[in-house]
């Protein structure tokens, strides 16, 4: 009987410390990041921040227990991916996906999130440290512009974020990979055309224009993705806003202004561009 007894708690002691293995721990070590989670209120803040909506992919990195995935699918109705080395962490995060009826909208994917292929996403929505993100820069450039990409604390070093907020006493931050637009292009609205140079850091820009020789003021240029907003000023000196979207090759939209008739305005590259 004492053998039997010593065997069962044996059995018992053996599985209790595979499921404490199994459990996420806090600051668990992987390869590229420790395992500390996001709070819920936290990652809803970073996915509004985003715009995520039921046509974005939600991308994690390092996505621990998967509660971003799941949160993007649950409250925001988008299909997300998590990219977790640790197969403890996936297997946790699989059971919580199907657990919250999300199963068909999330992956996870048992990878190094160096390696991960970014190319479905439309927001990240990431928690990873300083050194990891600014490793990662160059291909989060190189994303399709309007791209977002959301972070709990951690920035991207020189690359200014679009807009932060706080929420549980900590920071998430918002950039929108920008288009490339730095160069000069040549504006057309009916009745008038003029040259505009672009110089470009990230999505910060800086203008001047010219027509037939003389310079053209332009000011308070914004970059948010493939969206332009500026002014300039027409033949006459009025001021004239600009909004408009890069197409393929060509910026087009609409202008305005006080006391003006609104026209619609396109622009093409006249020179090299570069970022």
């Amino acid at each position: 009987m004492r053998t039997a007894l010593a065997a069962l708690l044996l059995a018992y002691g053996a599985t209790v410390a595979a499921q404490a293995f199994d459990a996420p721990q806090l600051g668990q070590i992987s390869k590229d990041s420790v395992w500390v989670p996001t709070p819920e209120r936290l990652i809803h803040r970073m996915l509004q921040l985003a715009d995520t909506t039921p046509n974005d992919v939600v991308l994690d990195l390092g996505s621990g227990d998967g509660r971003i995935p799941i949160h993007a699918a649950e409250h925001f109705g988008a299909r997300a991916i998590g990219v977790e080395l640790e197969p403890n962490l996936i297997r946790i995060a699989q059971e919580a996906a199907a657990a919250n009826g999300v199963a068909s909208r999330v992956q996870f994917i048992q990878g190094d999130l160096f390696e991960a292929d970014l190319s479905q996403a439309t927001v990240l929505a990431l928690y990873i440290s300083p050194g990891v993100m600014e490793k990662l820069k160059p291909r989060f450039l190189r994303l399709r512009p309007g791209t977002r990409i959301a972070s709990h604390q951690f920035t991207l070093g020189d690359w200014e974020p679009d807009e932060t907020v706080r929420a549980e006493g900590r920071e998430a931050h918002l950039w929108v990979v920008p288009a490339a637009l730095a160069g000069d292009w040549w504006v057309r609205i009916p009745g008038d055309d003029f040259r505009l140079r672009v110089e470009q850091r990230y999505q910060t820009l800086s203008t001047r224009g010219e027509r037939q020789g003389k310079p053209v003021p332009v000011i308070g240029a914004k970059l948010r993705g493939t969206e332009l907003r500026f002014t300039a000023f027409d033949r006459d000196g009025a001021a004239r806003h600009y909004s408009g979207r890069l197409q393929g090759d060509q910026l087009a939209g609409e202008s305005e202004g006080l006391g003006i008739d609104r026209r619609p305005w396109s622009a093409v590259r006249a020179g090299g561009s570069g970022q």
